[in-house]
């Protein structure tokens, strides 16, 4: 897809590759299931060449689906916690749902029919603006498991990202306090102040 430099596609994630996996268990024993079923039905009515023709071309269409599923449009930087990693660098997302690459902000995102333009992505804020055109033909229940993936991406972003903010607020507080510490106050000895009445009898 294209991916941002120095960013991890969603697939090549831990989280990517668990789900990858799981979901092509499911429907890799479904598909044998059914090219089983396909064989021996089939097996002795029609050609042995024609029944492995249509498994190979049912494989494939499952095996397509199962990609559909699981190819989210997302990439993430190493802070971000789709990567379990221990870093403390600030988070990084970004969406693809037409040509380029995008930030998609703090806000969770909705799916959209729009009569016009297809299906659209609208940023849930005050105004419901529209971040982006989703170029795509899969269906609304495969469009809409994928956005609520890219949408905990966003939330989890936020919240490692305002973590590492108190962090650096954290430091400065300290770096000030620190400097305090190490000013030179003058000595708290208490200085006599005498008046003009004072000072005569003094002079004497």
């Amino acid at each position: 897809m294209g991916e941002q430099k120095g960013l991890i596609p969603f697939l090549n994630t831990p989280l990517g590759r668990d789900l990858r996996n799981s979901t092509y268990k499911t429907y890799g024993i479904r598909a044998i299931l059914f090219c089983a079923l396909i064989f021996v039905t089939l097996y002795w009515f029609v050609n042995l060449a024609i029944v492995v023709s249509m498994m190979v071309i049912t494989s494939g269409i499952i095996l397509s689906r199962v990609k559909s599923h699981v190819d989210v449009p997302i990439t993430v930087s190493l802070g971000h916690p789709f990567m379990d990693s221990e870093s403390l660098s600030n988070s990084e997302v970004m969406v693809k749902f037409s040509q380029d690459w995008v930030d998609p902000g703090v806000n969770r995102l909705k799916l959209v029919k729009d009569p016009i333009h297809g299906w659209t992505i609208h940023k849930q804020d005050e105004d419901l603006s529209i971040l982006s055109i989703w170029d795509t033909k899969l269906s609304e229940k495969i469009l809409t498991r994928q956005l609520s993936i890219i949408n905990q991406a966003i939330s989890l972003n936020n919240a490692i990202n305002e973590t590492n903010d108190e962090f650096e607020d954290a430091r400065e507080r300290e770096s000030l306090e620190s400097t305090l510490l190490e000013r030179e106050w003058l000595p708290e000895d208490e200085f006599e102040v005498q008046g003009p009445i004072s000072r005569m009898f003094s002079s004497e």
